[in-house]
């Protein structure tokens, strides 16, 4: 009967708060591990793309889109039940237990790659945002390919990715949402096991958007101030 009551209580905010607070480094590991390993996995999708790499390339399209067509939370059921029948199938002697594993690695491998395709568009469109004029200056002054690249086309793609950058890491931190399907006690995690217990869902749903907001908008204002630092320099 309490859970079907539509009477908000806003003094149990705080409560939830209170307890939803401390899991945020759980969520922000989760964000970090998978804004590393993809960013590494999306710069090799990009250069695949960019040298217009045989196999490589029509692989990195098909993957890029697969990542960016299909929903995070089937990825992550994917990745949590596909790597234990992949790895089992190919060491047959070998029997994998998902129950007895640490549903982070799973977490944090769906993640980085499911980031690592919205990353290479982003590597891809910042590098070729680059006016090819800039690239043939380089060589001119006798620099080589790679010193060309990190001297003169990496800091004005970096510049040019910036914006976009910011996108991808505030609709990272929102999908980590779902992390808690696969048992993490996250955010969301902690707000489902509340909700047990208390039967008021609606309070802890509030408390949690507003730690996600507050989240987004620190991150929409460090990237305002790097982005007004670049400015001064330029």
């Amino acid at each position: 009967r309490l859970c079907r009551m539509k009477v908000l209580y806003p003094e149990l905010i705080p409560y939830y708060l209170e307890r939803l607070i401390p899991c945020i480094p759980i969520t922000l590991k989760i964000v970090g591990w998978s804004l590393l390993f993809g960013l590494i996995f999306g710069i090799l999708l990009a250069l695949a793309e960019i040298r217009r790499i045989p196999v490589l390339s029509q692989l990195s399209k098909f993957y890029i889109s697969f990542m960016r067509g299909t929903p995070i939370n089937i990825q992550l059921y994917i990745v949590y039940f596909g790597i234990p029948a992949i790895l089992s199938g190919f060491f047959r002697m070998i029997s994998f237990d998902i129950n007895n594993a640490d549903p982070m690695f799973f977490v944090v491998v769906t993640y980085s790659l499911n980031n690592a395709g919205f990353m290479a568009i982003l590597i891809k469109s910042a590098v070729l945002g680059v006016e090819k004029g800039q690239t043939e200056a380089g060589y001119a002054i006798g620099l080589t390919r790679f010193q060309t690249f990190t001297n003169i086309v990496a800091p004005q793609a970096i510049r040019i990715a910036i914006p976009d950058f910011q996108n991808i890491l505030v609709n990272l931190v929102k999908n980590t949402s779902l992390a808690y399907i696969l048992g993490i006690i996250d955010i969301m995690g902690k707000v489902s096991i509340i909700n047990t217990r208390t039967y008021r869902s609606v309070e802890g749903y509030i408390s949690s958007a507003i730690i996600y907001f507050v989240i987004s908008m620190m991150i929409e204002m460090l990237f305002g101030f790097l982005t007004k630092k670049q400015k001064a320099w330029t």
